[in-house]
């Protein structure tokens, strides 16, 4: 939960990416992904939520291409996306946790990894050195921001693939850890996947915000006519390839949504 590191600095100031670099934050995932495809979620003895499976290999075999396309024959790959400090989709840890749903069972982190600035003495700086003060004095903490979520608790910046375009369940690249666990720390490096409710009576039994499969597909074939849509968009924007595309394909209309 530093990634905003990246964009901005130490005192949350935004710093310029260069024309000549791509920075890409795939929205809603965990550390590294997972196998994607639609597929069941994950479980883990150390945390709360179901662990987020969504994968991000698709997405890095359209980028890798689009790479060796830029430097080979200098055609431009997508422009950079990620959360940012100009259009509000980078914020701090307060405006996430108010904008995320209140799902029932679920809660939003309290804590972020924090850094802070660490003096090892005069004769050490940010290139090396010698080290005259340990342990080193404690200086102040960075500003550390978040991805802002949408209604649905996902990431509204960033690359969002086909699990956040046409999403089952909430996916956060967060979980907490279970209360046995040193609850409310962080379940390092693991997401959450938190379902949708099937039915909008069963979504409105259960108190959750979020709109059921049903409403957001009617059926399965609306499910899978979103997925051909979505994969049309993610090709067309250079985040997926056709044979990628035609596999999400596949897999929608072999899945059981909503039969």
């Amino acid at each position: 939960m530093n990634g905003s590191l990246n964009v901005v600095d130490g005192l949350g100031n935004r710093v310029p990416i260069p024309d000549n670099v791509r920075l890409y934050y795939h929205s809603s995932y965990a550390h590294g992904g997972g196998v994607g495809l639609f597929s069941s979620p994950g479980q883990s003895v150390l945390c709360q939520n179901l662990t987020n499976s969504g994968g991000t290999s698709p997405t890095f075999r359209a980028l890798l291409i689009a790479l060796d396309a830029w430097v080979e024959q200098g055609i431009e790959p997508p422009k950079s996306n990620y959360p940012r400090l100009e259009n509000k989709t980078l914020v701090p840890l307060r405006e996430a946790a108010e904008a995320f749903p209140d799902i029932p069972g679920v809660s939003f982190p309290t804590v972020v990894d924090e850094l802070e600035v660490l003096d090892f003495g005069p004769e050490f700086n940010s290139t090396g050195g010698r080290l005259t003060l340990l342990p080193p004095v404690i200086g102040p903490s960075y500003k550390i921001l978040l991805p802002k979520p949408d209604p649905d608790g996902l990431s509204i910046a960033g690359i969002r693939t086909m699990e956040i375009r046409v999403p089952l369940g909430t996916n956060t690249g967060w979980n907490l850890r279970k209360p046995d666990q040193r609850a409310p720390n962080l379940c390092g490096l693991s997401g959450s996947y938190i379902p949708f409710a099937e039915t909008k009576a069963e979504r409105l039994a259960a108190g959750d915000p979020r709109k059921s499969l049903e409403e957001r597909y009617k059926d399965h074939e609306g499910f899978v006519k979103a997925v051909r849509h979505a994969a049309k968009k993610l090709v067309h924007e250079g985040f997926l390839l056709e044979e990628d595309a035609n596999t999400f394909i596949s897999a929608a209309e072999a899945s059981d949504v909503l039969r």
